[in-house]
């Protein structure tokens, strides 16, 4: 993979993974932001009739921080190892 594909993958993979973390914030503030939205949201079918209940949305909001926090390294990681090979070739 050459320098700019990897330089492109890090970046997207940092503000993918950046995004993901912030979902949580977006995600709970549409659910409650409206006691008329929470209702309606939570009397839909499967699986958005799951929000109301605590367990899931813990599960939902502890994932999509992971899953983040998994692609910001991974991105962050790409990016160093760019940099390393970059300075040993010089």
């Amino acid at each position: 993979m050459n320098k700019s594909k990897r330089r492109k993958l890090a970046l997207v993979l940092i503000i993918a993974g950046i995004l993901l973390v912030l979902s949580p914030l977006v995600l709970y503030w549409f659910i409650h932001g409206d006691s008329d939205r929470y209702l309606w949201i939570i009397s839909g079918p499967a699986p958005f009739s799951s929000f109301g209940s605590g367990p899931f949305q813990l599960f939902m909001y502890a994932g999509l921080v992971v899953f983040g926090l998994v692609l910001a390294t991974a991105g962050i990681i790409t990016h160093f190892r760019q940099r390393i090979e970059h300075a040993s070739l010089s």
